[in-house]
């Protein structure tokens, strides 16, 4: 008897995208080819099912019909299906269930093909061929062509995905994988301003069908997916109006029914965070400040001693608070300090006060990195220039470490004398010392 596998005792098992048809001596292959699919990220989401075809089985019209209805199917060629064919009641209902040919595909397992095949189904030739020594992606691959043809595409990349290199047991594992661009040629723009109404275009290289519905589904990583309507432009260009969602990665799939014919991930971006980029990817903040003094050509100490020039031109007769943290007692602040200091053996800091994500938390790291030592030497006069001094940045560097690992070891020293001396005399009575 003929037998379904994964729902057909519930009598409803529905339209199916890949079915699976082999003997009683082919099961464990069938076993295969279903663990393989379930894995793979390129046809997992296409339903699978199984049919288990004897030499005495019983073939209905509803079984014909269902046949018919399925979008590719896979016949494992084994000695005791072969048998079916020459069953005289069941070849002709066969013959009607393996067409048309480019949905059909064969995996030779123990049987050679031959001529004799053109007698049991006229089309043999158009089927799709495979071997048991073909390598896992080429089944995949298989498959995705017979889909593909099934929804109106009528040609797919044969572009190893990322996906498919991936090993058996890793994927059995349900490890995270990499997006594929599969289909995709292009994505324009590839980049969405947040709260400006966009078009995105979306070129393809399989043939897409305009009887078909296309549409195209948004999925932000930290909210609902969004599926809406696309317009086919031509054959290969899709155009869709990019829904309003908040700012960050944006996986984004075309469907053409109910196959996903590309997959990519674009970025939706605010304002702020558009102004930011622009500025981590300048070459050099120094660099770009002297631009902004019109220092031609660029010249640090300059630049320097500018900078230290305008703050001290600038600070209010009753002092500024620069490092945007609160004051600590003048007890507390020194004793801080001085542990941050040394240590014994290394001349690393002791112990940390406190520790900030960003790389330069304070005016006093920035100024440490850069190795502009007149606006050190005035910074380390304001008020919580000892508590600033005391913050590890998001590496767990201070501001001494931090400008001898850049290269400016003389002002390491610097900084590392005038906290000393700090310990010993008032804070209040603390004197700019300028280098010359």
């Amino acid at each position: 008897m003929a037998s379904w596998g994964r729902g057909r005792e519930t009598g409803a098992v529905g339209r199916c995208d890949i079915l699976l048809v082999y003997g009683p001596d082919a099961k464990e292959w069938c076993q295969y080819l279903q663990d393989l699919f379930l894995s793979s990220r390129q046809v997992r989401s296409q339903k699978t099912l199984t049919y288990r075809l004897s030499p005495d089985a019983s073939f209905s019209a509803k079984d014909l019909n269902f046949f018919l209805s399925s979008r590719c199917v896979v016949v494992l060629l084994s000695a005791e299906l072969v048998r079916c064919f020459c069953q005289p009641a069941l070849l002709p209902l066969l013959q009607r269930a393996f067409h048309p040919p480019q949905r059909m595909v064969r995996l030779l397992c123990g049987v050679q093909d031959g001529p004799e095949f053109l007698d049991y189904f006229p089309d043999w030739v158009h089927w799709q061929e495979l071997t048991c020594d073909d390598e896992p992606e080429t089944y995949v691959a298989a498959v995705k062509k017979a889909i593909s043809e099934d929804s109106g595409c009528d040609s797919v990349t044969d572009t190893e995905t990322e996906d498919e290199k991936v090993p058996s047991y890793l994927k059995q594992q349900n490890l995270p994988l990499q997006t594929s661009p599969g289909n995709l040629m292009v994505v324009q723009p590839d980049r969405i301003r947040c709260g400006v109404e966009t078009t995105v275009y979306v070129i393809v290289r399989c043939k897409l069908d305009e009887r078909v519905t296309t549409e195209a589904e948004f999925s932000p990583e930290d909210s609902p997916s969004v599926r809406v309507e696309a317009k086919l432009e031509n054959e290969y260009t899709v155009s869709v109006k990019a829904p309003s969602l908040s700012s960050g990665n944006v996986s984004l799939k075309i469907y053409s029914g109910d196959l996903v014919v590309c997959e990519t991930v674009i970025i939706y971006y605010t304002d702020m965070e558009e102004i930011g980029n622009l500025l981590s990817n300048a070459a050099n903040p120094v660099e770009f400040m002297c631009q902004a003094f019109k220092i031609v050509p660029y010249n640090t100490e300059t630049l320097d001693k500018l900078l230290t020039e305008s703050l001290k031109n600038n600070i209010p007769a009753s002092g500024l608070h620069l490092f945007g943290i609160n004051q600590l007692e003048e007890e507390d602040m020194m004793t801080t300090a001085f542990r941050t200091l040394y240590s014994t053996s290394s001349g690393r800091p002791l112990g940390t006060f406190d520790q900030r994500d960003e790389e330069l938390p304070t005016l006093l790291h920035f100024a440490a990195k850069y190795g502009l030592k007149n606006l050190t030497a005035l910074l380390l006069t304001c008020p919580g220039a000892l508590q600033a001094y005391s913050v590890a940045n998001k590496h767990g560097h201070y501001p001494n470490t931090i400008a001898e690992k850049h290269g400016f070891r003389d002002l390491r020293q610097f900084i590392d004398e005038y906290v000393v001396r700090s310990r010993r005399e008032r804070p209040q009575e603390w004197k700019c010392t300028l280098w010359s």
